[in-house]
Order: structure tokens, then C-alpha cells, then sequence
């Protein structure tokens, strides 16, 4: 993933979580059934959006910390791809686990949170662990 897709991509999935949150708070305002009435969806969606909000400005952290650490671009494609995708398994699973859970507890979707937890936490250790330096020449 290029650093300016990275970019674009990291700050679209801020205004998708935060505009998530507007349409949560107006729910809430509303008294809408089925999303105020449900402590458990209610928990949960608004969980994903907190996170997911979060996690995309970590995004944005992150390539700029690429960018101005000068990783190797091998590894900055990586861990670009990592963190966004981490990102979004975060928020959308929070978001999952709420819309389809049991009685007492969250949806199967749950079980993407800590996967992409993981990936943004590796994608950020990377950040700050690979330097230039780092870089093998090739052989040929």
C-alpha cells in the first residue's frame, strides 16, 4: 500500500466511524427500539466506534511515522497494509459482535478484535524498530 492511499484510506475510515457515531447519538436521542433498549448492541456499536475512530487516526500516526523514520519500503508496504486492515477488523467486529449477538453474549464477528488488534500493535513495533539501516543488500 502506498503511503498516500494509506493516508486516504486512514482518514476515510475516521469520518466513517465518527459519522457512526453521530448516527449512534442520534439513535440515542431518538430513543430509536433495538439500539437504546440493548445494553449489549448498544455496548458494542458504541465500542466499534470509538475504536475504530481511534485505530484510523493511529493510521495516520503510523504512515506519517513511516515517512518521517524512513522505513524500507518493502517493510513501510507491510506494515501500512497491516495496521489499516487492523484497523478495520477492530471496528468492524466491535460493530459485528453487537449487531449479531446472543442473549448474553457478543456475535462470532467478536473474534475479529483481537486479530486486528494484534496487527496494528506489530504494525506499530515495526514502525519503530525497522530503521534504514536495517535494509540487506541484494546479491546480484
Amino acid at each position: 500500500m502506498s503511503a498516500d492511499r494509506h493516508l486516504r484510506l486512514s482518514i476515510a475510515l475516521v469520518a466513517i466511524f465518527l459519522a457512526m457515531g453521530l448516527w449512534l447519538e442520534a439513535m440515542y436521542g431518538l430513543r430509536a427500539e433495538g439500539w437504546v433498549d440493548d445494553p449489549l448492541r448498544r455496548e458494542f456499536l458504541r465500542l466499534g466506534h470509538a475504536h475504530g475512530a481511534l485505530l484510523g487516526l493511529v493510521n495516520v500516526a503510523l504512515g506519517w511515522g513511516c515517512e518521517r523514520l524512513a522505513t524500507p519500503a518493502a517493510w513501510a508496504t507491510k506494515i501500512r497494509l497491516a495496521a489499516w486492515v487492523g484497523a478495520c477488523l477492530v471496528g468492524v467486529g466491535f460493530v459485528a459482535g453487537g449487531l449479531l449477538h446472543g442473549p448474553t453474549d457478543p456475535g462470532l464477528p467478536i473474534l475479529a478484535v483481537p486479530a486486528g488488534a494484534l496487527m496494528v500493535l506489530t504494525s506499530s513495533v515495526a514502525v519503530a524498530l525497522v530503521r534504514p539501516s536495517d535494509i540487506v543488500p541484494s546479491s546480484d
